[in-house]
């Protein structure tokens, strides 16, 4: 009896510290808000809208320790619109991200689905409005991937590695296609340079079409410094896409933008301005300004607007997001 008491704490002890090891955690957030819009060629719409600030969401992130400084990460993210309670990216059930990887001192080692790379360098240094709300740059910037594409890639391997000042980020979408490695892959790339208050980005995306024979290709540079009193952004980006399937695209964009601590929240404004290089000569301009505030940490009201010329567009909003 004494060694069936003795051999059930030591196989307790052994579970509490193999738990130990690994964590799961449940997250989530819900933004919705309502809508105004008019443009030249449409008319006026009010609405509920499960877009604004960021996408709704509900996910699983967790690790397991190895041991030698390695260990299992993972990430599985639902989106879904509150106003209507439907699944979003087209339905599937982890479609904002997932993947699984390894962690240590060689970097980060992750497969599956996710946001590419330089999408991020948009939403984390150029756009002061992190491509959400109606200042959102995708539209302008990078549109040519990321608003008539996708702004994730699967089937893909990422690497990180974070060296000082520089991080680096890389990730490689198999096309899988059969006798073929060129048709349907995608190529990105991410680099960031910190220095004290200045952090300086570089992008590069391709994604080549279905025969492998035309590409929407996409480079950029970036950066932002905060004088503690407002945030500067800016972005200048080159769009070319001879892609089967696609509209030719030869374009450029400049994103200046500013990110102002005010009353609590926050002050954002933008200008996207695109010079369209094909024969269209279809130029466009954006003018965004928005204002966030924090109730708490974990929700935050948020208003903005945008404009586009020349075909007068207009849109605002004004919402809710929580996070838990």
């Amino acid at each position: 009896m004494k060694k069936s008491l003795l051999l059930l704490a030591v196989s307790g002890v052994f579970a509490g510290t193999a738990s130990a090891q690994s964590s799961t955690t449940v997250y989530g957030l819900i933004n919705i808000g309502l809508v105004y819009s008019k443009s030249d060629v449409a008319p006026t719409r009010w609405g509920v809208d499960s877009g604004g600030w960021w996408g709704s969401r509900l996910g699983f992130r967790g690790s397991e320790d190895l041991g030698n400084g390695t260990s299992v990460i993972y990430q599985l993210e639902n989106g879904f619109s509150p106003d209507t309670g439907t699944a979003g990216q087209g339905g599937r059930i982890f479609g904002r991200q997932s993947w699984v990887g390894l962690k240590g001192d060689f970097g980060t080692v992750r497969f599956g689905r996710t946001w590419t790379p330089s999408y991020c360098l948009l939403t984390d240094v150029i756009d002061p409005f992190e491509d959400g709300m109606s200042g959102a740059a995708e539209s302008f910037f990078g549109r040519n991937i990321y608003a008539a594409i996708d702004i994730r890639t699967q089937n893909a391997v990422f690497y990180a590695k974070q060296q000082g000042p520089l991080k680096a980020e890389v990730s490689y979408a198999f096309g899988e296609t059969a006798g073929s490695m060129s048709a349907n892959r995608q190529i990105s790339g991410a680099f960031t340079y910190t220095a004290g208050k200045l952090k300086l980005a570089y992008g590069y995306q391709n994604n080549n079409d279905a025969n492998g024979t035309g590409a929407a290709k996409l480079k950029f540079v970036g950066a932002n410094y905060d004088f503690g009193f407002a945030k500067l952004h800016f972005g200048l980006d080159r769009q070319k896409t001879d892609a089967a399937g696609l509209a030719p695209v030869d374009a450029s964009d400049l994103l200046l933008g500013l990110t102002i601590p005010a009353g609590g929240g926050r002050i954002l404004a933008s200008y996207n301005r695109l010079n369209d290089r094909s024969a269209r000569n279809a130029d466009m301009a954006q003018y965004a300004l928005g204002y966030t505030y924090a109730l708490s940490k974990r929700t935050a009201l948020f208003t903005s607007i945008g404009h586009i010329d020349p075909k007068n567009a207009n849109r605002m909003d004004w919402g809710i997001r929580h996070m838990f």
